[in-house]
């Protein structure tokens, strides 16, 4: 009858102390596992005290540039004895990582060098570092490494004279110049985001001139297009430049505002007839024709000859002139007088030009200028001349102020060739002015076919 509590208490004693040895149990594992590093990973038979240890000798490294060696060196333990180490990169060994110890010791010194290179910039590379115990317990540690760029002197640099507008039958062609202190990996060209151009051949070169061209596609024109050119050297780094330029539609309508060939009757240095078939010229001469120079030119009305005071009409003036609404008398012409006429002499050299043209004596800044050339609201023009010329130069300009001030269109040297040059004007006018002179060249310029016309 007594021996009933003894048995309860027996038993309640019991429970309490295997609850105690389940506590204590559930307190070693938690202990082990909160001591654990998070990026080892084990597999086999061993027991979670058994785990291999890994110890890092020194920081491991957290970012690399290019071309740069980093180091791993750590200190491996398992008292079952280690039978090998390698390092693994996107699951695959790399070559020269893996140690092999056929008397297994306890404890080893691992060292794993790596270079990286220019093309994973950018990327993050995760190497997982596994140990083989001899009885096939594996155990591995993970360490990511970000592969950025290295500070290096880098620039890429546009033509500051690029126009920000073209027409769409016009040519943009360049240099990108680039400096670099590391070998070139890459230029990118992209043109409003899209892939246009590229170069990725470079072997050596840390200085280049990429060379760039762009001819509006017709879906560019009305339009802003925007380049952009990016420049990749081996290590990682890189530096970009800009270009945006306007497109114009090329001469969508065009009016011609006015148009001159110089066709007309003059006189010689060694007559005073207007008409150049009197004097006995004929043919080839080297005998400079002077229109009663440019002035007289000009004159609609000029003295009659046989009857001094008289005034009668010039029906040579002007003749080769055109404009756009038929009305030339708002126009006058003017030169220097001494370094300008026109001449009709003709050689082989020139075959673009015929009959009478501008003729400009070398090396003396000699002009011509004809002003009044109604606009009828054209901004955008196209001025075209044809000029002749062993090493003679010429420039043109525009005035819309009536020659208080001067704007260049081109200046130009050749030989036969008709030149063309597009502008806009700045600013507003009812009339332009136009001066081509002699810009201090070698030979004799000569200039005929001047033509403005009207695009849109």
């Amino acid at each position: 009858m007594h021996s009933f509590p003894c048995k309860i208490t027996d038993l309640i004693q019991s429970i309490m102390h295997k609850i105690n040895i389940f506590l204590l149990s559930l307190l070693t594992v938690f202990a082990f596992a909160a001591c654990e590093p998070e990026n080892i990973e084990g597999t086999g038979d061993a027991t979670p005290v058994e785990r291999i240890s890994f110890a890092l000798n020194a920081d491991e490294p957290i970012v690399a540039a290019p071309d740069e060696e980093v180091t791993y060196s750590f200190k491996i333990s398992y008292s079952h004895g280690i039978a090998s180490v390698k390092t693994m990169l996107d699951g695959e060994i790399l070559e020269g990582s893996e140690m092999v110890w056929e008397d297994a010791p306890s404890e080893v010194d691992y060292t794993f060098k790596y270079t990286v290179s220019g093309a994973q910039f950018g990327e993050t590379l995760d190497f997982v570092f596994t140990a083989t115990g001899v009885d096939g317990y594996t155990c591995s540690v993970d360490y990511p490494l970000w592969v950025t760029a290295n500070a290096v002197e880098f620039v890429a640099n546009l033509p500051e004279d690029l126009p920000v507008q073209i027409y769409s039958d016009a040519t943009v062609e360049c240099e990108l110049s680039i400096e670099c202190g590391n070998v070139l990996k890459s230029v990118v060209v992209t043109k409003n985001g899209k892939a246009f151009a590229s170069k990725t051949d470079f072997t050596t070169e840390k200085t280049f001139k990429y060379p760039f061209s762009y001819t509006p596609a017709a879906e560019d024109i009305g339009s802003a297009v925007e380049f952009k050119f990016l420049v990749t050297d081996v290590k990682g780094n890189t530096t970009e430049a800009y270009y945006t330029v306007t497109v114009i539609k090329a001469d969508l309508v065009g009016k011609m505002l006015y148009e001159e060939i110089f066709d007309t009757s003059m006189s010689i240095s060694t007559t005073t007839a207007y008409n150049t078939t009197e004097g006995g010229i004929t043919g080839n001469s080297k005998t400079e024709f002077i229109p009663a120079n440019i002035k007289k030119y000009n004159t609609f009305l000029v003295e009659d000859a046989q009857n001094p005071g008289t005034m009668i009409e010039n029906t040579g003036a002007m003749e080769g002139c055109t404009v756009h609404d038929g009305d030339v008398s708002a126009l006058s012409y003017s030169s220097d007088g001494v370094d300008v006429c026109l001449s009709k002499y003709h050689d082989t050299r020139w075959t673009e030009i015929t009959g009478t043209y501008l003729w400009y004596r070398k090396n003396k800044g000699g002009w011509f200028r004809v002003d009044g050339i109604k606009l009828h609201g054209a901004t955008s023009l196209k001025l075209t001349y044809t000029q002749s010329t062993p090493k003679g130069k010429a420039k043109v300009e525009y005035s819309i102020d009536n020659g208080a001030t001067w704007t260049e269109i081109i200046a130009t040297d050749s030989v036969s060739k008709e030149h063309e040059q597009k502008f806009n004007l700045v600013g507003t006018s009812e009339t332009i002015s136009l001066r081509v002179s002699e810009n201090f060249g070698t030979d004799h310029v000569r200039i005929d076919n001047i033509k403005l016309v009207e695009v849109l």
